[in-house]
């Protein structure tokens, strides 16, 4: 990859992060999703499409640690993955996958 291409690629990765960002600093448009303010400190950025110069979808991750009941010691690893298309203002998950179970255990402490 030449000097250009990776510095127009660092450059869509910050206005991906600066994009995701935003998003969080609005509750009015997680309205509607499982997503809170309070998360803005654990995503990750998985992916991102660009046109041009604009970054018009992000894909990111969220880890989670749920409880499958209220009142349960178990809490789980779960990563989900989200979609946040730009242009349609949209927020979907796309898949979420229990860490924990993967490796075997069942996250009893």
């Amino acid at each position: 990859m030449g000097l250009r291409k990776w510095l127009r690629r660092r450059r869509l990765e910050r206005a991906a992060r600066a994009t995701v960002d935003a998003l969080f600093d609005e509750p009015e448009r997680l309205r509607g999703t499982s997503l809170k303010c309070r998360h803005a400190s654990r995503y990750i950025i998985v992916d991102f499409e660009a046109s041009g110069d604009r970054v018009t979808r992000v894909r990111f991750g969220i880890v989670r640690h749920p409880r499958p009941y209220a009142f349960s010691s178990q809490a789980h690893k779960v990563i989900e993955h989200w979609v946040y298309d730009v242009e349609a203002g949209t927020i979907e998950v796309v898949q979420g996958l229990n860490l924990t179970r993967l490796d075997g255990e069942d996250a009893c402490e």
